[in-house]
């Protein structure tokens, strides 16, 4: 089909529509779509403009038209053109049925049914013995089997065709609209569900919704709903197209084509059934996002109330679930989660939640949830419900999807510690394969580090509810921060030291992370300490201490103190400042004319360690040390937690102007500077240690005795 045709009369929605499809589309499945078959769409209903986008999508996959049957209402706006060029039929055309039929048999055109029929504005669906039902203002309304007619219906014809069982050929080509130009395809119809899933469903105003009074003069109501939906849709949200696996309809009749000459009677044994399998395959192929998670669980919470973190561990652990149950999920999920359960603001769960305090349906106070179930299940009108309770609506997509309420049903069963339990053994377990996942797929390089090197190292004392946890350095691993980890142990303290990612392994490890995953390995374990323990100092050398310095955003009780070590704020290494910038440069000018062969793709490191660090620094890993530098040094001023400051005097790594930079600009109220008489910049090991070992005890010392006097 030329696009011609369509910017012919329609240049406007056409724009508009490709500027949806580029910034907030995603498809998938594409692999799914049949070849050269003949093809019947069908999806599930929820909005106007998915008559628009999704047969406009598929066009831009296949390059076929996929006609559509819209409301008559629709080809009365300036979207009918539009339709009309695509390849859509209002519901009252004439002849319709023959028409689809006819591009059906030729594979001409395909065409895309919404079966539900209505838009399901609730999302309200049930299963009633082998039917699904859309419930609109507590009526039930059985899903319309009229695509399965279509699918089964084309196939016998064509079958009739190849089977010489035309009478009258002439005939069946006018009922049809078969000219001499329009072969038979001898490919059989398939059926191709489609799930339509949105992250996130929002309402309120925007400038769309305020434009549209300029445009047109009478506005009813049910009109300025779907607007305000639809227009917070294109502008907030993402769509989600999923194209599933295609039903055959040929290995439907196969045999019974044979033994029955009546098509109705085929059709009428097949319809419902067919129907009930594209149905409940779309159905169960929603993309779960978080907002799924959060209401579907404050549903099925037992008590009216729930404590804060609890709740925040349990939408973890079944974000894990579904994850690894195989169930689809919406992948920007993945991004910063850990932040969820980690103390710190993860903005899915504070947008959903400042929606649920909005409509009353969560209240709260400083450690728990009040959950007020009726406002949640509240149903409204099948024309209010979208703007007065948006949550319900979500709630409802989540509902009929039995395996993922039979987890959650599961979880909510279980108490505090149970749940506690449950996360502290998936992170550990997480901790653990996450490193051997990592060393396994390098191992055969030469240069690969001891495995014991790189293990994340726990060291627990029975009598102590304190742990502290030391964070190594840049291209570093556990082992650095070893010998300061076992005096600590020693002092009667539990120590943990984890491994941040990309280390302990080999330098190609570390080229392929950034800063942000390296702190992911920090929140980790923090978390994992405070399911433990019940106070908890971070002791970050060098890069650590600038994962330190990040780490004092997180809000949790147990938190004590931080302390840094030749924290890396400025760098002595004039490489770092000049030469690889300038390298970086460099090799994005070879990389754009393909001259790779010529770039540097690292810098050697004669490290004080060797047996620890690694011996080469990649270009795009000091760039990821950079950009921590730079975030760090922005949060300096909103840092109010008790801090001990250790710097060596002439560290020739790390420029000891850090210390006093880092220390006038924080704004704690218990904050201390050491300077320490030290040359080397590994201070953290070796013989020369009892004095940075003697200021971390009195540090936590001090701490311990004013929380007794408090």
């Amino acid at each position: 089909m030329n696009k011609d045709l369509l910017i012919n009369s329609s240049g406007v929605v056409l724009n508009i529509i490709e500027k949806i499809l580029d910034t907030n589309i995603e498809i998938k499945g594409i692999e799914n779509i049949p070849k050269n078959n003949p093809r019947i769409f069908v999806a599930n209903h929820f909005t106007r403009i998915e008559a628009l986008i999704v047969p406009y999508a598929l066009y831009e996959l296949t390059n076929k038209k996929v006609g559509v049957i819209a409301d008559d209402s629709l080809f009365d706006t300036y979207f009918g053109d539009f339709l009309k060029n695509l390849g859509a039929m209002p519901i009252s055309a004439p002849l319709r049925n023959n028409i689809m039929l006819g591009d059906l048999i030729t594979g001409h055109k395909d065409w895309m049914i919404f079966p539900e029929g209505n838009m399901v504005k609730a999302k309200d669906i049930s299963k009633e013995g082998n039917h699904f039902c859309v419930k609109i203002n507590g009526t039930c309304q059985v899903v319309h089997t009229g695509s399965a007619f279509f699918a089964l219906y084309s196939q016998l014809l064509r079958n009739d065709y190849f089977n010489n069982k035309i009478k009258d050929l002439k005939k069946f080509q006018r009922k049809y609209f078969l000219d001499e130009s329009k072969n038979i395809s001898n490919e059989e119809t398939m059926i191709v569900p489609i799930n339509i899933s949105y992250s996130k469903l929002r309402t309120g105003k925007n400038f769309l919704l305020d434009m549209v009074p300029r445009f047109m003069d009478k506005i009813g109501k049910h009109f300025l709903e779907e607007l305000e939906i639809e227009s917070n849709i294109v502008l907030n949200s993402k769509i989600i197209i999923q194209i599933l696996k295609p039903l055959s309809t040929q290995d439907l009749l196969v045999d019974f084509y044979k033994k029955e000459p009546n098509h109705n009677k085929i059709i009428n044994k097949y319809r419902y059934e067919l129907t009930h399998r594209f149905m409940d395959r779309i159905y169960k192929s929603l993309t779960i996002n978080f907002d799924h998670i959060f209401t579907l669980l404050i549903l099925l919470y037992p008590k009216k109330s729930i404590n804060k973190n609890h709740l925040k561990r349990m939408i973890y652990l079944l974000w894990n679930e579904i994850k690894h149950n195989c169930l689809n999920y919406d992948k920007d999920l993945e991004q910063n989660i850990i932040n969820l359960i980690s103390y710190e603001e993860f903005e899915p769960f504070e947008d959903i939640l400042k929606i649920a305090i909005k409509y009353n349906i969560i209240y709260e106070d400083n450690l728990n949830y009040f959950i007020d179930k009726n406002a949640l299940l509240n149903t409204y009108t099948h024309h209010t419900i979208r703007l007065n309770n948006i949550l319900r609506v979500i709630l409802n997509e989540v509902l009929i999807i039995d395996s993922l309420n039979i987890i959650a049903k599961d979880l909510v069963l279980k108490d505090k510690k149970e749940i506690n339990t449950q996360l502290l053994e998936l992170l550990e377990k997480e901790e653990k394969d996450e490193f051997d996942n990592d060393y396994n797929e390098y191992k055969d390089y030469e240069n690969i580090k001891p495995k014991i090197t790189g293990s994340s190292r726990y060291y627990n004392h029975t009598s102590s509810n304190i742990c502290v946890i030391t964070v190594h350095g840049f291209s570093s691993s556990p082992q650095e921060v070893e010998q300061m980890s076992e005096y600590l142990h020693n002092k009667g303290l539990n120590v943990y030291s984890p491994r941040l990612k990309g280390h302990g392994t080999v330098p190609e490890d570390l080229k392929e992370r950034s800063w942000q995953e390296w702190y992911f390995s920090l929140s980790r374990a923090i978390v994992i300490a405070t399911l433990k323990y019940k106070k908890i100092y971070v002791i970050g050398f060098s890069t650590g201490g600038l994962l330190a310095l990040l780490s004092t955003k997180k809000c949790y009780i147990e938190f004590a103190g931080i302390i840094c070590i030749n924290a890396a704020l400025h760098l002595n290494d004039i490489r770092v400042k000049t030469l690889v910038p300038a390298l970086s440069f460099w090799n994005d000018i070879l990389n754009a004319v393909h001259a790779n062969e010529y770039s540097k793709k690292y810098v050697d490191n004669n490290a004080e360690n060797p047996d620890i660090n690694y011996d080469k620094f990649y270009v795009e890993s000091i760039k990821q040390l950079s950009d921590l530098m730079s975030k760090t040094r922005k949060i300096l001023s909103d840092i109010q937690s008790p801090i001990l400051i250790i710097q060596g005097k002439d560290d020739p790594v790390v420029n000891p102007t850090s210390a006093y930079e880092i220390f006038d600009k924080i704004k704690s109220k218990e904050k201390e500077l050491v300077i320490l008489e030290r040359k080397n910049h590994v201070i953290v090991k070796g013989e020369d240690t009892k004095e940075l070992y003697d200021e971390i005890i009195k540090f936590i010392q001090q701490h311990k005795i004013k929380e007794k006097d408090d």
